[in-house]
């Protein structure tokens, strides 16, 4: 899991098959392209043969590339905001004239017509991706400028990735243990994700979330990053070698939801829901982790970016449609299929195919409904809406029914032993 986040602590093995890491030259960014120019074409085919005529198309080129991020989610840079249309205003004082015998004629109708010219598409402007120097001096004024060595005390390392080291460390002079990543900041590929993860970590607290500690920037290059540290390791583990009963499934989404609700309520959509990044504590608890692909929106507004894991992407995201804060409840629901069946739907196909029958079939198939309860089946429902409109949110899902057969968070606790202790 580590190596999913700039922010994340692992050391375990995953025994699923690893999720793809998505390059620049990869298929994914030619994928995303070939499924919306195919579906444009099967439109644009179908107006010609109903019409009975053709006319010229407006074809807006494919510059959409996945760029490659190391945990394996994928990230697509175009933009779907709407265009400016601008037109002339058309004159409306038109005059009659007289011929020599007197009779009128609109002055319009007796010169030649001027063709139109084609109103102007003005596409709507980004914001501009910051420099590497504006994300440094941005994170000089969030780090503590004195010296980390003489207050941690590592004690041994517990995750490595190409992103950095994490260890657990002492705090000097008292018994908190804590975690840190040290970075160096100057090689990291997505500088400016990192920050946005330090920023959201350090503005939002919540009993739910692995929350941020302090950082440090040593000699203008080593980043270390303080935060909560969680013996327990992350989901997936329990997940992959164990089998949780549906208490002790609702009693993690009940915390998972907490963490959303809280989010949401601040406009943050957090876009990488997953077992991956669901921590626990060895007395129970559960925590959402990797603020990385967090997104501030505004109340009522939606974003366009394709961001997130693909298995757990919602249609709306792989559609290219614009979408809100609904897209954490449907890859909620897709890990809670997770916690029933192992692994999320589609991960033993190719990542293309998932993708393309995600995008396709809209909701999966819920392989063991006979045998989960009616509230179970109820509250995988309203996760799994294809329309997010009509799908549940975080203050539906908290007062839900199964919510009710949540099991106290130290059930979990055999569980995580047991993981820990292979």
């Amino acid at each position: 899991m580590f190596q999913n986040s700039p922010m994340m602590y692992d050391w375990w093995n995953d025994t699923r098959p690893k999720q793809p890491t998505i390059g620049v030259l990869s298929p994914w960014g030619a994928y995303f392209n070939h499924i919306g120019n195919e579906l444009l074409h099967l439109k644009i085919t179908s107006s010609t043969v109903s019409s009975g005529c053709s006319s010229p198309l407006h074809h807006s080129s494919a510059r959409s590339v996945g760029n490659s991020l190391s945990n394996g989610s994928v990230v697509s840079t175009t933009s779907s905001d709407g265009d400016v249309q601008l037109s002339n205003k058309e004159n409306s004082n038109d005059k009659s004239v007289g011929d020599k015998n007197g009779n009128t004629t609109n002055k319009a109708a007796a010169e030649p017509a001027v063709s139109e010219e084609p109103p102007v598409r003005v596409r709507a402007s980004h914001r501009e991706k910051l420099s590497d120097t504006e994300v440094l001096d941005q994170l000089r004024e969030i780090v503590n400028p004195c010296n980390p060595l003489g207050k941690y005390e590592m004690k041994k390392q517990i995750g490595v990735g190409a992103s950095g080291t994490v260890f657990v460390a002492h705090v000097a002079g008292s018994s908190d243990v804590v975690a840190v990543k040290r970075m160096a900041f100057k090689t990291q590929p997505k500088k400016e994700m990192l920050l946005t993860e330090i920023k959201v970590m350090k503005q939002y607290r919540h009993p739910n979330l692995v929350n941020y500690i302090e950082s440090y920037l040593v000699d203008a290059d080593d980043l270390w990053v303080v935060m909560d540290y969680l013996e327990g390791g992350n989901l997936t583990d329990v997940v992959v070698k164990t089998e949780l009963d549906e208490g002790q499934i609702a009693a993690v989404l009940q915390e998972c939801l907490k963490a959303l609700h809280f989010l949401h309520r601040h406009s943050i959509v957090h876009r990488d829901i997953k077992s991956d990044n669901v921590l626990l504590g060895m007395n129970g608890e559960v925590k959402l982790t990797d603020m990385g692909f967090c997104a501030q929106i505004q109340p009522g507004s939606k974003r366009d970016t394709v961001v997130g894991t693909p298995y757990w992407m919602s249609p709306e995201i792989l559609n290219k449609k614009q979408y809100n804060y609904k897209v954490d409840i449907w890859s909620l629901g897709i890990m809670a299929l997770e916690m029933i069946d192992g692994e999320p739907p589609y991960l033993r196909e190719t990542p293309l195919k998932a993708i393309y029958l995600i995008a396709q079939n809209g909701k999966p198939e819920i392989k063991q409904r006979d045998r989960l309860s009616s509230e179970f089946n109820n509250f995988l429902d309203r996760c799994l809406v294809v329309d997010p409109d009509n799908r549940a949110d975080t203050t539906e899902l908290l007062a839900h029914p199964f919510l009710k057969k949540a099991k106290p968070l130290s059930s979990l606790v055999p569980y995580i032993r047991a993981v820990r202790e292979k």
